[in-house]
């Protein structure tokens, strides 16, 4: 028998297996054992040898070193030889960094004028022609133009700037500029290009007046101190690549800008208003043509109210006639008629001509440059105190008594109330008034003592009356209480000194000639004031009509102030041709007795009103 080597596996035939019974079973299936698993030692991986880490620096620095040559020599061709391509491609604009535009605030610092921000949209065509309809298209979204206006614009040759849109809210923009650059659209621009706004409206309208589209002041305070409220403009130089954008790391400049100045005025907007809508309803209650009306402080000369009727809103200039965008009280002068008797017995008492108890005898009426002088009641002849002339505001009486004065002493007087000369007030368009000269005629100088023959303004008037009742002491108008510089500073505002003009005890005597006004009959019915001691006159004079070179209707007026012994407040009312009323005690009281009321106790004025014993006006 052979036997098989050990550690060799055969194949063998599986056996039969026999059971004692005889059954003989079928043979098991041989499992196959797996052959032994070998290990394959595997090669280790290829390493290369390295320099040292000193030579690796090396390498690595020459490397920088070469890709920073090659970025130089770039450089050295564009900015040295390739300059005038480079210059092409690269575009350098200027952005003007506009100031901000000074507020106006009245007295109490509420807003009268301020700015909101705004811009002008603008574009480059060269830059938009080749997208012009979806850049048409967003514009339309944001800005409320058509196509059809805006696709000339963005397409115009021969430019490359134009005007998309003024005024334009700078919100609005900022959501337009998302847009475009959400959608990669490029040449839409913007400009600096605030909004004047005036909260008040009509109220100070007069005073603070408007600008226009430009943003210049056209009326009023605004255009007095344009310069001084619209500030010093900065600009921004920079790069930019051909598409419009900002090269990031391009060259830059900025001049900053200097905010303007803003200024505090003397107006009380409540005191305005209620000027103005008094002054108002007596225009059309009197149907007149126009009016204005002055509340002045008489110990400082500042102007608390300066209204006008009819007057416009500083929002919608264009909206009134241009005859209403200005200020009648100092741009319109006008024949005064009795209120000038306060300025001449002024005159008449300082220079020791008269007093108020010095005796006139008044005839019916008065030869006078080859014609004859009338009062405005019929009578005979009247034995009047100085006192009763003003108080029943005779022409005669007036006249007579100043033919006792020489002529370039009244004249100097006048000089000296500020007539024949702007007032200086800040605003434009002041008139100086007309005033004959020392060597006027004998007729001139009689109608000159009753308020014509003369041309004043309001203002000037005004301010005459407040130096006269005010001890004395005449103080220059203003409007200007403080001006604030862009920093917050207060600045100092330029003054006139105030100046004497007549002596107190002179003050004194003319206050007690205008309360014998508010002491007559007259005045006790419709002059007087409800809980203050005054004094007062009124004024009725013809209206020169430059339309006919010729006298035509009137123009009436009250000036009154309170308390007496210690003057605080002045308003003077002034109608222009009235036409249901021809006297200052029926058409211009009645809205002087309205504001003093209102505006005397605001001021904290103590009442000061008690029965009194009017003074004698005849004798």
């Amino acid at each position: 028998m052979i036997k098989e080597p050990p550690g060799l596996l055969t194949a063998r035939r599986p056996r039969s297996q026999i059971l004692r019974d005889g059954t003989t079973l079928p043979p098991r299936p041989r499992v196959r054992q797996s052959p032994p698993i070998r290990l394959v030692r595997r090669r280790p991986p290829l390493r290369l040898p390295l320099a040292s880490a000193h030579r690796r620096l090396h390498t690595l620095l020459i490397i920088v070193a070469m890709a920073l040559s090659l970025c130089a020599g770039r450089l050295l061709q564009l900015q040295g030889f390739d300059s005038s391509s480079y210059s092409v491609d690269a575009l350098t604009r200027t952005l003007p960094l506009l100031p901000a535009r000074g507020q106006i605030t009245d007295r109490n610092g509420l807003v009268l004028a301020s700015t909101q921000p705004a811009v002008a949209v603008t574009a480059d065509p060269k830059l938009t022609a080749p997208q012009a309809s979806e850049i048409a298209d967003v514009l339309v979204v944001h800005l409320g133009m058509s196509v059809e206006e805006l696709m000339p614009l963005l397409t115009k040759t021969g430019t490359r700037f134009v005007y998309i849109k003024k005024k334009v809210p700078a919100l609005t923009y900022s959501a337009l500029a998302a847009d475009l650059s959400s959608r990669r659209l490029h040449g839409i621009f913007r400009e600096s290009d605030p909004i004047r706004t005036y909260p008040g409206g009509s109220v100070g309208a007069s005073v603070v007046g408007f600008v226009g589209a430009d943003g210049e002041g056209l009326a009023g305070l605004e255009r007095t101190f344009n310069a001084q409220l619209a500030g010093v403009e900065g600009k921004e130089n920079y790069e930019s690549a051909p598409n419009g954008s900002r090269i990031p790391l391009g060259r830059s400049s900025i001049t900053p800008a200097r905010n303007g100045l803003s200024y505090q005025l003397t107006l009380d907007s409540e005191v305005q208003w209620a000027a103005e809508r008094r002054l108002a309803e007596q225009v059309a209650a009197t149907r007149a043509d126009s009016g204005f009306a002055i509340v002045m402080d008489v110990k400082t000369g500042q102007v608390i109210a300066l209204a006008n009727a009819p007057t416009y809103d500083s929002s919608r200039p264009q909206a009134a006639k241009s005859a209403d965008r200005g200020n009648r009280a100092i741009s319109a002068p006008y024949e005064p008629g009795s209120v000038e008797k306060v300025l001449t017995s002024a005159a008449l008492i300082d220079s020791g001509t008269a007093n108020p108890n010095t005796r006139v005898v008044i005839p019916s009426r008065l030869a006078s440059g080859g014609g004859h002088i009338k009062d405005h009641f019929s009578h005979g002849v009247l034995h009047y105190t100085m006192r009763g002339v003003i108080a029943d505001s005779s022409n005669i009486g007036t006249a007579l008594l100043t033919r006792q004065l020489d002529k370039q002493t009244l004249h100097d007087y006048l000089l000296s109330f500020g007539l024949g000369s702007t007032t200086s007030l800040e605003l434009p368009g002041e008139s100086a008034g007309i005033i004959p000269k020392p060597d006027m005629s004998d007729g001139q100088r009689d109608q000159i003592a009753f308020g014509q023959a003369m041309a004043v303004t309001g203002i000037q008037q005004a301010a005459a009356i407040a130096g006269i009742v005010n001890h004395g002491i005449y103080h220059p108008p203003t409007l200007i209480k403080t001006a604030i510089d862009g920093e917050g500073r207060e600045l100092a505002v330029p003054r006139t000194p105030p100046r004497r003009v007549i002596s107190e005890k002179s003050s004194a005597q003319v206050r007690e000639l205008m309360q014998a006004v508010i002491d007559s009959i007259n005045g006790q019915r419709n002059l007087k004031l409800d809980r203050y001691t005054s004094g007062g006159k009124t004024g009725t004079a013809q209206r020169a009509d430059t339309s006919c070179g010729c006298y035509r209707g009137y123009v009436t007026s009250f000036v009154g102030f309170a308390p007496l012994d210690d003057p605080q407040i002045l308003t003077y009312v002034v109608i222009s041709n009235p036409r249901a009323g021809d006297t200052g005690s029926i058409t211009a009281a009645p809205a002087y007795r309205d504001i003093m009321n209102m505006a005397l106790p605001r001021y904290s004025v103590a009442p000061d009103a008690k029965p009194h014993k009017p003074l004698p006006t005849q004798w």
